[in-house]
């Protein structure tokens, strides 16, 4: 959502050109976006020389995403707690001069003028005041209702056929291993074949030689995240559909499972971000739709 803090942009100071430059790449709603805007977002994010022109692009948008924001949050005079930004400028400062620069210096070579510094760093503090208003009790209780398993500690024992997929990935040879796990599952559920013995004798993965056996998991970490996802929707027993990762296809069956002890008290920061995160989505999607982006 915010790009990331000053200190990433020191590394980068012998490598980019610091001096800003005033053309315009893109204006919204009137507002200029510069192209010394774009090489400070491209140092922000540590992004190199050789990954800028791909990731360029994105940058653009995460910046008019956040002018967006700026405007929509200035349209509600909602500002960043004074003593919260006066804190991030000193720490800035701070960085730099230990990485024995001059903060004014620095600052002016990059294109930071006082009010642009208290515009960027404010912009994700004036956020969290804007998310402190708008985001209720309620809101944090129902989605920790809707999505306990993932956040109070639950953890499941499963075990899998894997099948890798192939490098570069075809989608032809994808779907043949889908349709053989699809048919390797029917075969299970008909009990004609075992799960264990099937994953012994057709598993690419390592977790073979126990029968697929991978061990406790929760809902992100040990498995691709479209994999655990799809695991902690089955009951105990139950066998998924197969189920493509970046690695290849699985076909998932749950164990056991032990359900966590995690309070919502214990995971209301995770929550707030997430609810975070999504309100942010949806503000920009909307002043998005109005909006008179023009790039040059």
């Amino acid at each position: 959502m915010a790009l990331r803090t000053l200190g990433l942009l020191i590394p980068f100071v012998a490598i980019f050109s610091l001096d800003p430059k005033a053309i315009t790449v893109v204006r919204v709603n009137g507002t200029a976006i510069t192209a010394g805007d774009v090489d400070f977002a491209v140092m922000q994010q540590g992004i190199s020389a050789e990954e800028r022109s791909q990731a360029e692009p994105k940058v653009v948008d995460q910046l008019i995403d956040r002018q967006l924001i700026r405007a929509f949050l200035a349209s509600r005079k909602i500002e960043p707690i004074a003593e919260e930004l006066q804190y991030q400028i000193a720490r800035a400062e701070d960085l730099i001069r230990k990485r024995g620069e001059d903060p004014p210096k620095l600052l002016a070579k990059l294109g930071y003028t006082p009010e642009r510094l208290k515009s960027e760093l404010g912009l994700p503090l004036a956020w969290q005041v804007y998310v402190r208003q708008t985001i209720t009790p309620v809101q944090i209780t129902d989605y920790f209702e809707q999505h306990r398993q993932e956040l109070d500690g639950t953890q499941l024992r499963g075990r899998q056929i894997f099948l890798k997929r192939p490098q570069p990935p075809s989608d032809t040879e994808v779907a043949e291993k889908k349709e053989k796990l699809a048919d390797l599952r029917r075969q299970i559920l008909a009990n004609t074949i075992s799960f264990a013995e099937t994953a012994r004798r057709e598993s690419d993965a390592p977790t073979r030689e126990n029968g697929g056996d991978l061990g406790l998991f929760g809902w992100r970490g040990k498995l691709p995240a479209a994999v655990s996802q799809a695991a902690f929707q089955l009951k105990v027993n139950e066998i998924s559909e197969p189920i493509v990762s970046p690695f290849g296809v699985h076909l998932i069956q749950v164990t056991e499972r032990h359900p966590g002890d995690f309070s919502l008290e214990d995971v209301r920061p995770v929550i707030v971000e997430r609810l975070s995160q999504q309100l942010w989505k949806t503000t920009v999607e909307t002043a998005r739709a109005s909006a008179k982006i023009q790039r040059e």
